[in-house]
Protein backbone atom coordinates (compact mmCIF):
# COMPACT_ATOMS: atom_id res chain seq x y z
CA UNK A 1 0.00 0.00 0.00
CA UNK A 2 1.18 3.26 -0.69
CA UNK A 3 1.93 5.81 2.14
CA UNK A 4 -1.30 8.14 1.12
CA UNK A 5 -4.17 7.25 -0.54
CA UNK A 6 -4.27 10.05 -2.64
CA UNK A 7 -0.88 9.37 -4.17
CA UNK A 8 -3.28 6.91 -6.30
CA UNK A 9 -5.03 9.40 -8.55
CA UNK A 10 -3.99 12.80 -7.39
CA UNK A 11 -1.96 15.58 -9.20
CA UNK A 12 -0.78 18.68 -7.73
CA UNK A 13 -3.30 21.43 -7.17
CA UNK A 14 -3.36 24.82 -5.47
CA UNK A 15 -6.62 26.21 -5.87
CA UNK A 16 -9.35 27.95 -3.52
CA UNK A 17 -12.78 28.07 -3.68
CA UNK A 18 -15.01 29.90 -1.80
CA UNK A 19 -14.03 31.73 1.32
CA UNK A 20 -12.36 29.71 4.08
CA UNK A 21 -13.07 30.45 7.84
CA UNK A 22 -11.03 30.17 10.83
CA UNK A 23 -11.33 26.92 12.84
CA UNK A 24 -13.81 27.46 15.56
CA UNK A 25 -13.91 25.85 19.26
CA UNK A 26 -10.54 23.87 17.98
CA UNK A 27 -10.25 20.74 20.34
CA UNK A 28 -7.00 18.80 20.51
CA UNK A 29 -7.47 14.79 21.33
CA UNK A 30 -4.83 14.05 23.54
CA UNK A 31 -2.68 11.28 22.35
CA UNK A 32 0.26 10.23 22.21
CA UNK A 33 2.01 8.91 19.04
CA UNK A 34 1.37 9.72 15.52
CA UNK A 35 -2.20 9.22 14.46
CA UNK A 36 -4.66 9.83 11.18
CA UNK A 37 -7.82 8.75 9.44
CA UNK A 38 -10.02 9.04 12.00
CA UNK A 39 -13.93 7.87 11.44
CA UNK A 40 -16.00 8.67 13.87
CA UNK A 41 -18.74 6.34 15.26
CA UNK A 42 -22.65 6.96 13.90
CA UNK A 43 -23.62 7.84 17.46
CA UNK A 44 -20.35 10.31 17.90
CA UNK A 45 -18.69 8.53 20.98
CA UNK A 46 -15.66 6.39 19.67
CA UNK A 47 -13.90 7.14 16.40
CA UNK A 48 -11.40 5.05 14.59
CA UNK A 49 -7.60 5.71 13.66
CA UNK A 50 -4.57 4.31 12.41
CA UNK A 51 -0.60 5.31 12.81
CA UNK A 52 1.73 5.81 9.88
CA UNK A 53 0.82 4.51 6.65
CA UNK A 54 -2.17 3.06 7.53
CA UNK A 55 -0.42 0.39 10.36
CA UNK A 56 -2.57 -0.88 13.09
CA UNK A 57 -6.58 0.32 13.81
CA UNK A 58 -7.22 1.99 17.25
CA UNK A 59 -10.27 2.45 18.93
CA UNK A 60 -10.86 5.52 20.59
CA UNK A 61 -13.39 6.94 22.84
CA UNK A 62 -13.95 10.50 22.32
CA UNK A 63 -15.31 11.17 25.98
CA UNK A 64 -12.28 9.84 28.19
CA UNK A 65 -9.81 10.47 25.16
CA UNK A 66 -8.66 6.50 25.79
CA UNK A 67 -7.25 4.75 23.03
CA UNK A 68 -7.02 1.34 22.76
CA UNK A 69 -5.07 -0.70 19.67
CA UNK A 70 -7.24 -3.56 18.28
CA UNK A 71 -5.07 -4.80 15.36
CA UNK A 72 -1.33 -4.04 14.58
CA UNK A 73 -1.27 -5.56 11.35
CA UNK A 74 0.24 -3.30 8.10
CA UNK A 75 -2.55 -1.83 6.01
CA UNK A 76 -5.19 -2.82 8.37
CA UNK A 77 -5.89 1.19 9.25
CA UNK A 78 -7.60 0.96 5.17
CA UNK A 79 -11.39 1.29 4.55
CA UNK A 80 -12.71 0.49 8.89
CA UNK A 81 -16.04 1.21 9.15
CA UNK A 82 -18.87 1.22 12.01
CA UNK A 83 -21.76 -0.74 12.39
CA UNK A 84 -25.12 1.32 12.22
CA UNK A 85 -25.44 1.07 16.04
CA UNK A 86 -22.15 2.07 17.06
CA UNK A 87 -21.59 -1.27 18.93
CA UNK A 88 -18.78 -2.88 16.65
CA UNK A 89 -16.98 -1.86 13.39
CA UNK A 90 -14.96 -3.79 10.85
CA UNK A 91 -11.79 -3.75 9.70
CA UNK A 92 -9.42 -6.11 7.33
CA UNK A 93 -6.32 -7.41 7.66
CA UNK A 94 -3.75 -9.69 6.28
CA UNK A 95 -0.87 -12.14 7.46
CA UNK A 96 2.58 -10.75 7.09
CA UNK A 97 3.53 -12.42 4.09
CA UNK A 98 0.58 -11.99 2.10
CA UNK A 99 -0.77 -9.92 -0.68
CA UNK A 100 -3.31 -7.37 0.18
CA UNK A 101 -5.53 -8.81 -2.18
CA UNK A 102 -5.87 -11.75 0.39
CA UNK A 103 -7.04 -10.03 3.14
CA UNK A 104 -9.66 -11.25 4.86
CA UNK A 105 -12.49 -9.26 6.95
CA UNK A 106 -12.90 -8.71 10.96
CA UNK A 107 -15.68 -7.23 13.04
CA UNK A 108 -15.06 -6.05 16.95
CA UNK A 109 -17.75 -5.53 19.68
CA UNK A 110 -17.31 -2.71 21.52
CA UNK A 111 -18.56 -3.97 25.13
CA UNK A 112 -17.14 -7.90 24.75
CA UNK A 113 -14.02 -7.33 23.05
CA UNK A 114 -14.15 -10.16 20.89
CA UNK A 115 -12.83 -10.26 17.22
CA UNK A 116 -14.73 -12.42 14.45
CA UNK A 117 -13.60 -13.36 11.04
CA UNK A 118 -16.43 -12.44 8.78
CA UNK A 119 -15.36 -15.17 5.53
CA UNK A 120 -19.05 -13.63 3.76
CA UNK A 121 -17.84 -10.44 3.35
CA UNK A 122 -15.10 -9.79 1.12
CA UNK A 123 -12.54 -6.95 2.34
CA UNK A 124 -13.53 -5.24 -0.67
CA UNK A 125 -16.83 -4.27 0.64
CA UNK A 126 -15.47 -2.01 3.21
CA UNK A 127 -16.20 0.75 4.08
CA UNK A 128 -19.66 0.49 2.97
CA UNK A 129 -20.70 -2.37 4.87
CA UNK A 130 -22.44 -1.34 7.92
CA UNK A 131 -23.85 -4.43 9.43
CA UNK A 132 -26.69 -6.98 8.74
CA UNK A 133 -30.02 -6.38 10.12
CA UNK A 134 -32.59 -9.23 9.82
CA UNK A 135 -35.71 -6.81 8.69
CA UNK A 136 -33.90 -5.32 5.79
CA UNK A 137 -35.07 -6.11 2.01
CA UNK A 138 -31.75 -5.32 0.90
CA UNK A 139 -28.23 -4.11 2.48
CA UNK A 140 -26.27 -2.11 -0.70
CA UNK A 141 -22.43 -2.38 -0.54
CA UNK A 142 -20.68 -0.41 -3.33
CA UNK A 143 -17.13 -1.48 -4.36
CA UNK A 144 -13.78 -1.19 -7.06
CA UNK A 145 -13.86 -3.44 -9.73
CA UNK A 146 -10.16 -3.74 -9.48
CA UNK A 147 -10.08 -5.13 -13.51
CA UNK A 148 -12.09 -2.95 -14.74
CA UNK A 149 -11.65 -0.02 -12.51
CA UNK A 150 -15.44 0.67 -12.33
CA UNK A 151 -17.44 0.92 -9.36
CA UNK A 152 -20.05 -1.59 -8.60
CA UNK A 153 -23.16 -1.81 -6.33
CA UNK A 154 -24.21 -5.18 -4.55
CA UNK A 155 -27.17 -5.98 -2.94
CA UNK A 156 -25.92 -8.58 0.01
CA UNK A 157 -29.20 -10.18 0.33
CA UNK A 158 -30.34 -10.74 -2.98
CA UNK A 159 -26.56 -10.75 -4.25
CA UNK A 160 -27.79 -9.20 -7.34
CA UNK A 161 -24.88 -6.88 -8.77
CA UNK A 162 -24.57 -3.57 -10.97
CA UNK A 163 -22.34 -1.08 -12.56
CA UNK A 164 -22.44 2.34 -11.15
CA UNK A 165 -20.17 4.04 -12.91
CA UNK A 166 -21.07 3.50 -16.47
CA UNK A 167 -18.98 6.37 -17.61
CA UNK A 168 -15.45 6.40 -18.80
CA UNK A 169 -12.59 6.71 -16.61
CA UNK A 170 -10.80 5.04 -13.80
CA UNK A 171 -12.68 4.82 -10.50
CA UNK A 172 -11.89 4.73 -6.86
CA UNK A 173 -12.78 5.25 -3.25
CA UNK A 174 -16.43 5.10 -3.84
CA UNK A 175 -18.09 6.24 -0.77
CA UNK A 176 -21.96 5.30 0.02
CA UNK A 177 -24.56 7.82 1.74
CA UNK A 178 -26.30 7.16 4.40
CA UNK A 179 -29.16 5.82 3.15
CA UNK A 180 -27.42 3.94 0.22
CA UNK A 181 -29.09 5.87 -2.71
CA UNK A 182 -26.15 8.32 -3.35
CA UNK A 183 -22.62 7.45 -3.85
CA UNK A 184 -19.31 10.02 -4.12
CA UNK A 185 -16.97 8.50 -6.35
CA UNK A 186 -13.48 9.93 -7.71
CA UNK A 187 -11.86 9.77 -10.99
CA UNK A 188 -8.58 11.36 -11.41
CA UNK A 189 -8.67 14.29 -9.16
CA UNK A 190 -12.45 14.90 -9.44
CA UNK A 191 -15.17 13.84 -6.84
CA UNK A 192 -18.61 12.93 -8.71
CA UNK A 193 -22.08 12.13 -7.45
CA UNK A 194 -23.93 9.30 -8.70
CA UNK A 195 -27.33 7.78 -7.63
CA UNK A 196 -26.87 4.52 -6.93
CA UNK A 197 -28.62 2.55 -10.03
CA UNK A 198 -26.19 4.88 -12.19
CA UNK A 199 -29.30 5.79 -14.10
CA UNK A 200 -28.72 9.42 -13.80
CA UNK A 201 -26.11 11.69 -14.78
CA UNK A 202 -23.39 11.57 -12.37
CA UNK A 203 -22.53 15.58 -10.42
CA UNK A 204 -19.77 16.57 -10.29
CA UNK A 205 -19.33 18.24 -6.98
CA UNK A 206 -15.68 19.22 -6.69
CA UNK A 207 -12.14 18.22 -6.60
CA UNK A 208 -9.79 16.54 -4.28
CA UNK A 209 -10.59 13.50 -1.64
CA UNK A 210 -13.70 13.16 -0.18
CA UNK A 211 -13.96 11.53 3.11
CA UNK A 212 -17.73 11.32 5.11
CA UNK A 213 -20.89 11.78 4.66
CA UNK A 214 -22.45 14.40 6.67
CA UNK A 215 -25.50 12.99 9.31
CA UNK A 216 -28.40 13.69 6.35
CA UNK A 217 -26.45 12.65 3.60
CA UNK A 218 -26.67 16.84 1.98
CA UNK A 219 -23.20 17.56 2.01
CA UNK A 220 -19.68 15.58 1.99
CA UNK A 221 -16.36 16.42 3.85
CA UNK A 222 -12.94 15.66 2.18
CA UNK A 223 -9.82 17.63 1.54
CA UNK A 224 -7.45 19.08 -1.10
CA UNK A 225 -3.73 18.55 -0.86
CA UNK A 226 -0.94 21.22 -2.20
CA UNK A 227 2.00 20.29 -3.64
CA UNK A 228 4.67 22.88 -5.17
CA UNK A 229 6.81 19.79 -6.42
CA UNK A 230 3.97 17.33 -7.54
CA UNK A 231 5.72 14.86 -4.95
CA UNK A 232 5.88 16.37 -1.88
CA UNK A 233 2.97 17.67 0.01
CA UNK A 234 3.24 21.60 1.64
CA UNK A 235 -0.42 21.80 2.91
CA UNK A 236 -3.75 20.42 2.99
CA UNK A 237 -7.02 22.21 3.71
CA UNK A 238 -10.92 20.46 3.93
CA UNK A 239 -13.74 21.40 1.92
CA UNK A 240 -17.13 20.79 2.25
CA UNK A 241 -19.26 19.54 -1.26
CA UNK A 242 -22.93 20.14 -2.03
CA UNK A 243 -23.95 16.44 -3.02
CA UNK A 244 -26.15 18.54 -5.44
CA UNK A 245 -24.56 20.59 -7.39
CA UNK A 246 -20.79 21.77 -8.28
CA UNK A 247 -20.10 24.53 -5.12
CA UNK A 248 -17.47 23.38 -3.07
CA UNK A 249 -16.70 25.67 0.03
CA UNK A 250 -12.94 25.78 1.35
CA UNK A 251 -13.18 25.91 4.93
CA UNK A 252 -10.05 25.56 6.88
CA UNK A 253 -6.84 27.98 5.22
CA UNK A 254 -4.18 27.88 7.59
CA UNK A 255 -0.46 26.88 7.34
CA UNK A 256 0.22 25.72 10.86
CA UNK A 257 -1.88 22.50 10.40
CA UNK A 258 -1.95 20.00 7.23
CA UNK A 259 -5.46 18.78 7.72
CA UNK A 260 -6.88 15.73 5.98
CA UNK A 261 -9.13 12.76 6.57
CA UNK A 262 -12.14 14.94 8.11
CA UNK A 263 -15.00 12.88 9.43
CA UNK A 264 -18.75 14.00 10.16
CA UNK A 265 -18.79 13.29 14.16
CA UNK A 266 -22.65 15.25 13.99
CA UNK A 267 -24.12 18.18 11.77
CA UNK A 268 -21.54 21.09 12.30
CA UNK A 269 -18.93 19.01 14.08
CA UNK A 270 -16.00 17.09 12.69
CA UNK A 271 -12.79 14.94 13.29
CA UNK A 272 -9.93 15.63 11.06
CA UNK A 273 -6.17 14.49 11.68
CA UNK A 274 -3.02 16.55 10.97
CA UNK A 275 -0.34 15.21 8.43
CA UNK A 276 2.32 17.30 9.73
CA UNK A 277 1.98 16.35 13.45
CA UNK A 278 0.11 13.15 13.34
CA UNK A 279 -2.30 15.10 15.98
CA UNK A 280 -6.21 14.03 15.45
CA UNK A 281 -8.40 17.32 16.53
CA UNK A 282 -12.64 18.07 16.22
CA UNK A 283 -13.85 21.53 15.85
CA UNK A 284 -17.10 23.46 14.46
CA UNK A 285 -17.72 23.55 10.87
CA UNK A 286 -20.39 26.71 11.54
Amino acid sequence: MKKRLFYYFLFAFSVTLGNAQELKNLERINLEGYFTNPVASPNGKFALVTSEHFNGVFLLDLSTQEINQISEKEGSGYGYCWNKDSESFYFKQKNKDDYYLNSKTYSYTINTKQITELSEINHNYLPSFNGFNKEDESQIIVYTNITTLKIHAKDLITQKDWVVTQDDGQFYNAILSHDSKKVAVHNGADIYVYNIYGNEKAVKIGTGIATSWSPNDNYLIGFLDQSSDGHTIDNSEIYIYNSEKYSPKKITNTEVFSEMFPSFIEDNKILFSDDKTGRIYSFNIQ
